[in-house]
């Protein structure tokens, strides 16, 4: 039980099988998106690629009868066929390698990775060959190759079968009339054609993007083993927690040195208040503890000579109502203030 991988995968799987390239994706929905586009741009752009045809053909039959022969007529020649052929075709691999490129970024989003491309010595093993034939993926590439296979015969026979009559009836007319039907029923097939591939490419990424999800799950030891990673040793993470609260309490100890005055309610709370006339605003709490605290805050108290003053209600507000290093509250104004004030005026004795 502890070796199945029942867990979800988290960000950080995620993102390292992203780096080396591993993503759901489905190639069946490239190649049907590129077939669907090869159409869109065909149906958009047939009369340019008539007239392109045309102008052609045309120039084929002018040069025909003036080529010279010679090898920079037959280049001149070459280059003005090509961009000929350019033309014809342009519409159709511009709508196919769009609708593939939007497909494939559809799916994977920007993702560039050099990780497939490395040398992998298992793959030119036999058994790991075998072995990925007779995987779930692999009967299912099968199935699928299969299942379009029969999909797409399906259609065309019955297609074939619905306008057999008039194909038949192609022979019958003008060669114009003939080539102009011919294409309108090659193009519907075609649509059928792509709209079966189309679903089938659907399923086949339904299916990628499922099994991709299932050998990306976590045993919960690797899950464990990651949150170590990334959060820490919770051991660790303790002892930093511990050491770190027991700095904030060594500087805290140290500020009651400068600290003006410390206000205790005798032994259960102890504040330690720090003022300077003309520098504060206000007075700020510079110490603040509870029983061992506040008796460790009033031992530096006396160790160094700062006063304390006993106070309850006083301390009591001032440990409810001011966090450690902040301005005590205008409410609290005239209490301290009188407090200050006797320790000033009794400078160098405790008040107790």
């Amino acid at each position: 039980m502890a070796d199945e991988r029942t867990e979800q995968a988290t960000p950080r799987r995620r993102e390292e099988a992203r780096k080396r390239g591993e993503t759901a994706r489905s190639a069946e929905l490239a190649g049907a998106a590129a077939l669907l586009g090869a159409l869109l741009g065909l149906r958009l752009c047939w009369p340019g690629m008539l007239g392109a045809a045309g102008d052609a053909v045309r120039w084929g039959l002018r040069e025909c009868g003036h080529w010279g022969g010679g090898v920079e007529s037959a280049s001149a020649v070459m280059q003005t066929a090509l961009l000929q052929a350019a033309r014809m075709t342009a519409p159709v691999a511009l709508g196919a390698g769009a609708a593939a490129l939007v497909a494939a970024l559809g799916q994977t989003g920007f993702l560039v990775s050099a990780h497939p491309l490395a040398l992998k010595w298992n793959r030119l093993s036999i058994s790991e060959g075998v072995r990925r034939i007779c995987s779930r993926r692999g009967f299912f590439s099968v199935a699928r190759s299969l299942v379009k296979l029969a999909a797409i015969g399906a259609v065309t026979f019955l297609f074939l079968r619905k306008r057999w009559p008039e194909v038949l009836s192609l022979a019958q007319g003008s060669a114009v009339n003939a080539g102009a039907r011919m294409a309108g029923l090659v193009y519907a097939l075609l649509a059928q054609v792509a709209a079966v591939a189309l679903v089938v490419a659907i399923a086949d990424y339904l299916f990628q993007r499922r099994d991709f999800e299932r050998n990306l799950r976590m045993t919960r030891h690797e899950l464990r083993e990651e949150h170590k990673r990334t959060e820490g040793d919770p051991l660790i993470r303790s002892r930093l927690r511990e050491r770190q609260r027991a700095l904030a309490r060594h500087r805290m100890l140290e500020a009651v040195k400068k600290a003006s005055v410390v206000v205790v309610n005798p032994t259960e709370i102890a504040v330690a208040l720090r003022y300077e006339l003309g520098r504060m605003p206000a007075p700020v709490v510079v110490a603040r503890g509870q029983r061992l605290m506040a008796q460790r805050i009033r031992e530096q108290a006396e160790r160094h000579g700062v006063p304390v003053a006993r106070h309850p209600d006083l301390a009591r507000a001032l440990y409810r109502s001011v966090p450690l290093g902040r301005h005590i509250p205008p409410d609290l104004y005239q209490a301290v203030a009188e407090i200050l004030a006797f320790v000033y005026r009794m400078t160098g004795r405790r008040v107790v």
